[in-house]
């Protein structure tokens, strides 16, 4: 049997079920890249208000949605939050939110009602995919055979899911994990797979290098050359249009069709601030505030 931890893990010293997702590519929150560079540098704390409410969230409503689901489902929980190691590769954890008479795995969920179209028929093992690969992971870890899944959509639509055990999936889970884990010791970086991932691999330096662009690449370039005058002619159009409808209103605040707005064209007024007679009036304290940013600009040539 695996071992169980019930103290806390550094989680830069292995491979947890919510880094497969993002370890295979498949992940809507992480990428590859994420996940290597939090693994190699000082872990920074969560700061995103937004994003801490939702965990906060979650966290408490945890207990309660695996009370809901052994009483839904006639089940006798023997424990939570326990964290596995698995038994061949050091380097690869799993903590499970609860475990059931019967050696079966309880992963929790608590899902925004807009995501709800994401999650299928009940009792059955069609769930998000990202979930899948977390879920699989667990059950490779523990060596079991069954997970259940209680999963609260908003706060009244409650759902059961069952995955049962794929080796074959678990097989590529396992290969993808050792692999990953191997880039990280050789700090080896996984391929940049989004714009975000060139930021945090590079910064904003570009390396004022030149490099040659495949035919695929150049036929990108060549679409985004007819998109850009596409944009321009329609843009050309909606103010040739914009400009016929003020015309005809004159200085009416509102356009109306048979009893309905179509358009306003409302006096507004807003203040902003002006840089240029500020830096001539006050030139030392211009110097003193002013910011310098860096950033890299795409432009199509």
């Amino acid at each position: 049997m695996n071992a169980s931890l019930n103290t806390n893990l550094d989680r830069q010293k292995y491979l947890g079920g919510s880094d497969v997702a993002a370890i295979l590519g498949i992940s809507p929150w992480k990428t590859p890249l994420d996940v290597y560079l939090d693994k190699i540098q000082p872990r920074v704390e969560v700061t995103d208000p937004a994003k801490l409410k939702l965990f906060r969230r979650g966290h408490r409503m945890e207990p309660y949605v695996i009370d809901l689901l052994a009483e839904e489902e006639n089940l006798t929980i023997v424990a939570r939050g326990n964290r596995y190691i698995d038994k061949q590769h050091g380097f690869i954890a799993a903590e499970i939110d609860a475990e059931a008479e019967g050696n079966l795995n309880i992963e929790i969920k608590t899902v925004s009602p807009f995501k709800a179209k994401e999650w299928g028929e009940q009792q059955t093992d069609e769930i998000p995919v990202h979930y899948t690969a977390q879920v699989m992971h667990g059950l490779m870890v523990t060596d079991r055979e069954t997970c259940i899944l209680g999963v609260l959509i908003g706060g009244d639509d409650f759902r059961v899911y069952r995955v049962v055990r794929d080796e074959e999936i678990i097989g590529a889970i396992r290969d993808s994990e050792i692999a990953f884990w191997d880039r990280i010791q050789n700090r080896m970086p996984p391929e940049p797979s989004t714009v975000g991932d060139i930021a945090r691999l590079y910064g904003t330096k570009d390396s004022g290098l030149s490099i040659e662009a495949t035919e695929a690449i150049a036929a990108t370039c060549g679409d985004m050359r007819s998109v850009i005058a596409e944009m321009k002619s329609l843009e050309e159009q909606l103010e040739m249009q914009r400009e016929r409808v003020q015309l005809y209103m004159g200085d009416a605040a509102t356009l109306m069709y048979q009893g309905k707005p179509l358009a306003t064209w409302k006096s507004q007024s807003a203040s902003r601030f002006d840089q240029a007679a500020f830096k001539t009036a006050h030139a030392d304290l211009y110097e003193q505030f002013k910011k310098v940013s860096e950033s890299r600009v795409f432009r199509l040539k």
